[in-house]
């Protein structure tokens, strides 16, 4: 069950580094036409749906980026100083442009795929940390059974092998976590007690990995109602080291 997770998550970093490549190339081109345009969404939106600043629809771009970034938009199109594009030009770069944004299509599509599975397959893991997280950590391990094998302090910095082996090469500061830190829990705490807030955090994930594998007992209230209480004393300092 968690093998289509793991592709699924390897697609998606494909699709992302995919679709950054393209959204760079259309932004640059649509900028021969439109230099005026800083933001590379923006080109990007503009790209896909006219493919030349003179075919852009006040009304359209409204719905798409709102009434006021639409008619700074529209001010800057009417005095550009870009270069013209003939009817090849623009056809070229459409297809571009709707390749990327189809891309983008995609990657919702996906990302909605893992969150549906990862509801499933990774119930206790999903209780404590979001779906899209809880499936990247058993992509990076290689499987919810050697996740589950892990010890806490793995699952703490798992995803930041480089900065770790840099620690034991160079003697550079230690990681305190890896992938979890895509985890509100951890990245909107003060930065000082986000070491400790990882460590409880990768404690939990430890066991709810096991329950997942192994029992499949659904004990994820469970260790979200210790593990915010946890995080509530190392917030208020009265956790003990």
């Amino acid at each position: 069950k968690d093998l289509p997770i793991i592709q699924a998550v390897r697609a998606l970093g494909d699709l992302e580094s995919a679709k950054a490549l393209l959204d760079e190339r259309t932004a640059e081109w649509m900028k021969l036409n439109f230099p005026e345009v800083e933001d590379t969404a923006l080109a990007c939106i503009i790209a896909s749906e006219f493919g030349d600043r003179e075919e852009i629809e006040f009304t359209r771009l409204t719905e798409l980026v709102g009434e006021e970034k639409a008619t700074q938009t529209m001010t800057a199109a009417q005095n550009s100083f870009g270069a013209e594009f003939d009817l090849r030009d623009k056809k070229a770069l459409l297809v571009l442009a709707r390749n990327g944004a189809a891309l983008g299509e995609t990657r919702k599509e996906l990302e909605e795929y893992l969150q549906k599975q990862s509801e499933t397959v990774l119930k206790n893991l999903t209780c404590l940390i979001d779906a899209l997280t809880a499936a990247r950590l058993v992509a990076r391990a290689g499987g919810l059974e050697r996740l589950a094998k892990m010890p806490a302090s793995t699952i703490q910095v798992l995803g930041a092998e480089r900065a770790l082996f840099k620690h034991l090469r160079k003697g550079t500061p230690s990681p305190k976590h890896g992938i979890i830190f895509q985890s509100t829990l951890i990245r909107n705490a003060q930065a000082t007690k986000r070491g400790k807030i990882a460590r409880a955090l990768a404690a939990k994930l430890a066991i709810a990995a096991k329950a997942d594998f192994y029992s499949k007992h659904a004990i994820g209230e469970k260790l979200k109602k210790d593990l915010d209480a946890r995080i509530k004393a190392i917030k208020k300092g009265d956790a003990p080291e």
